[in-house]
């Protein structure tokens, strides 16, 4: 079994290890105490930055005679730095859990290297290369490795920076495995039941870059993944390392279940077929990695065809937070779609349904309720969640209210973390992650038990660093300490166990996408909502009002992507183009202005309007007049309007004044969401409204009466007058 496993180690190759730690200022009366962890002194700034290039070898095995450390140096203060030196030195094999979790901090004064000089002098931003090498074991001053386990190493850097005095200035604390002594020493050897382990291979892009497009083309935020999907690009390496890693190793490749992004799949497809790119200043240009597009989908496909896949909600959207802003539509568009998707564009592979992934490790107790309704789940669980756990995995939870029952998987921990760490510096990441998976393989008391490996879900490190890590897992395999477990057969192993429930704590509300994203995603949804409710159907058209809306859909979807975490700007950034795509269609219905005053000449005549719809689908809209004095419309229907069309119609209405005044005229759908911009009528009244008529026919009546009376009474006083002047004649 041993040979078998050395067999197995010998898989393994030096690697670049890009590790880099920040500096640490030096205590200027004496050096700190070797081992300890290095903290800045009386609040000064740090004085070097120790980049480690290169460790050689990884891991140790019997054919290793010495281990040699690279790396660079620069002076990041604001004095000279003499007199520089670095050296190796170890700690005892670690022991347990806990200090494995906390390997960093680990004293390491059991073996101490002698100092190599790096550099006699450094001027503030002045680096320096450094290297050094110490024997395994032997004579003189070496690691003193005498036994197999997981050991933590500490790259220690002196110097004496001007008014101050010799002092330990940077250090990096890095996990060594040793799998066998050299020098015929002893080794490790596998458990009586080997833990059984599980891998997950994300392929997620770092963010989200779709965007919706006017025409429903193709248009992506930047080219960014085009240089990701090349040769030596990000999302490449993931997927060519794992092509290289099992071309002989078949339980490797059994171990792992591809996590995939359905968003990613569905917009790398589309960009097969050529694509734009929005630029920075908003110029639309065409994109380059159409090819490169088209090859990474392919050898996506050939790489999961047979094999274990967990599709994501769609654009990773995060449940959680659109379970508690209230959003539950777009939640459970996010997943049975997002399985759609990812079951088209890699068929003939299924995912496995009902199991999720969750960032934070844990869904709030809603999302759980909602994932019920379409199955029995299965959540990958961070453990620290599981409350009152009994048995064995899986454990079912005692979650109320749910429709079907909520199963739970835990993930290791251990391993996880030691790779997610530091996701910035995938490096150091990576070699603590082979360190802690080959304790948990060889030197921890388990016995059996599964391990479920997640690395980071937008894994960081580089294609050397992830086929090193594939390259132990294989050797582990290889050697008997570990046996591969498809994830679908420990989805689909029985019941072992209870758990009380999965915690949410604040903690966990904090990192979710936050509310005023959330939010504003709820009020463009509505509106979307509302204006596919005013979309009839046509079968004469060639567009569907959902597939027009749709990428808005999906686009809001993208804006709650869970990586966006921790960067609100391009949460909000994202979000607001939607916002603004959406207005962009609102726009595109409207009442065409007339451009010169309309002539009423009566006090019912119709105001006249033509409204036009830009739109590629028919909408109903409703017609609404500003509140005017002496102009009282009657009720308008709701008037349908086919695509790309005109309609003219007449505003019944009823006029009581005259003379010129104006009129607002909006457009809404039959929900009340506005369409286009309003559009302010001139009006010319000529006539008289009942009113003014019945004022004008009352007046004219009393003038007659009163004319009438007036001459009534000149006639009667004239008849009065006539016989008094005949007597007058007579008399004389």
């Amino acid at each position: 079994m041993t040979r078998g496993w050395r067999a197995g180690a010998a898989l393994l190759a030096s690697a670049l290890l890009a590790l880099s730690a920040p500096a640490t200022a030096a205590e200027p009366a004496r050096a700190q105490p070797v081992g300890q962890p290095v903290q800045p002194a009386g609040g000064e700034q740090p004085r070097l930055q120790l980049t480690v290039d290169k460790m050689s070898p990884r891991v140790v095995t019997a054919t290793t005679q010495q281990l040699t450390v690279s790396g660079r140096v620069t002076n990041t203060g604001d004095r000279r730095i003499e007199d520089i030196s670095v050296r190796l030195q170890r700690g005892e094999a670690i022991g347990s859990d806990r200090a494995m979790r906390d390997v960093r901090n680990q004293p390491t004064d059991t073996a101490t290297g002698d100092f190599a000089d790096v550099s006699r002098s450094l001027q503030p931003g002045d680096s320096a290369n450094l290297s050094v090498t110490i024997p395994v074991r032997g004579d003189g001053k070496t690691l003193g490795i005498d036994g197999p386990g997981v050991y933590p190493l500490l790259v220690n850097v002196n110097g004496r920076p001007d008014y101050g005095e010799q002092a330990r200035l940077a250090a990096v604390s890095i996990a060594l495995p040793v799998l066998s002594v050299p020098g015929g020493g002893p080794a490790a050897q596998p458990k009586a039941t080997p833990p059984a382990v599980t891998i997950l291979w994300p392929l997620l892009d770092e963010q989200p870059r779709s965007l919706p497009a006017a025409d429903n083309s193709t248009l992506l935020a930047d080219d960014e993944l085009a240089d990701s999907l090349a040769a030596g690009g990000r999302l490449f390496n993931l997927v060519n390392s794992v092509l290289t890693a099992t071309t002989t190793n078949t339980d490797l490749l059994r171990s792992i279940c591809f996590v995939v992004d359905p968003d990613l799949l569905d917009t790398v497809s589309k960009m097969t077929e050529g694509y734009r790119v929005r630029t920075s200043g908003g110029k639309l240009v065409e994109g380059r990695g159409a090819q490169a597009a088209a090859d990474w989908l392919t050898r996506v496909q050939d790489l999961t065809r047979g094999h274990c896949v967990v599709s994501l909600p769609y654009a990773d959207a995060d449940l959680s937070a659109l379970s508690r802003a209230g959003s539950t539509d777009l939640a459970q568009l996010a997943v049975p779609n997002g399985a759609a998707i990812t079951s088209r564009l890699l068929s003939p592979v299924e995912p496995l349904p009902n199991v999720y992934w969750p960032a934070s490790g844990t869904f709030d107790q809603n999302t759980l309720v909602g994932l019920s309704t379409g199955g029995s789940p299965t959540i990958l669980a961070d453990p620290a969640h599981l409350r009152n756990v009994e048995g064995r995995a899986p454990y079912v939870l005692n979650a109320p209210q749910t429709a079907n029952p909520v199963r739970a998987l835990p993930v290791d921990s251990l391993v996880s973390n030691a790779l997610a760490n530091n996701p910035r510096d995938a490096g150091v990441s990576v070699q603590n992650g082979l360190a802690a998976l080959t304790y948990r393989a060889a030197f921890d008391q388990r016995v059996g038990g599964q391990v479920l490996v997640t690395p980071p879900r937008r894994w960081l490190a580089s294609n050397a660093e992830l086929e090193q890590f594939l390259s132990l897992a294989g050797a582990l395999f290889e050697g008997g300490f570990t046996t591969p477990l498809p994830l679908d057969q420990a989805v689909q192993a029985p019941d072992g166990g209870t758990a009380e429930s999965v915690t949410y704590s604040p903690q966990d509300s904090r990192l979710e996408i936050p509310t005023q994203i959330t939010a504003n995603v709820m009020r463009i949804n509505a509106t979307r909502r509302d204006l596919l409710d005013a979309m009839p159907s046509d079968n004469t058209t060639r567009v569907e009002p959902n597939q027009l809306l749709a990428p808005l859909e999906y686009g809001l979807l993208r804006g709650v992507s869970t990586a966006w975490r921790g960067h609100v700007d391009g949460a909000a950034a994202m979000v607001s183009y939607v916002d603004a795509r959406l207005d962009g269609l609102r726009d595109l219905v409207v009442i065409n202005d007339p451009g010169r005053p309309y002539s009423l000449a009566s006090g019912d005549s119709p105001i006249p309007i033509t409204i036009y719809n830009g739109l590629p689908v028919a909408i109903v809209v409703r017609v609404t007049l500003s509140p005017v004095p002496g102009l009282r419309p009657e009720t308008i229907q709701d008037v349908p309007i086919p695509p790309l069309s005109s309609v003219g119609r007449y505003i019944p209405a009823e006029v009581s004044r005259s003379g010129r005044f104006t009129v607002d005229v909006r457009l809404t759908t039959p929900g009340g969401t506005t369409l286009g911009e309003p559009v302010r009528l001139e009006l010319n009244s000529t006539s008289y409204g009942i009113i003014s008529v019945a004022v004008t026919g009352t007046a004219g009546a009393v003038l007659v009466l009163l004319v009438g009376v007036r001459i009534f009474r000149r006639v009667k006083a004239a008849r009065a007058g006539a016989p008094e002047a005949s007597e007058e004649i007579v008399q004389r």
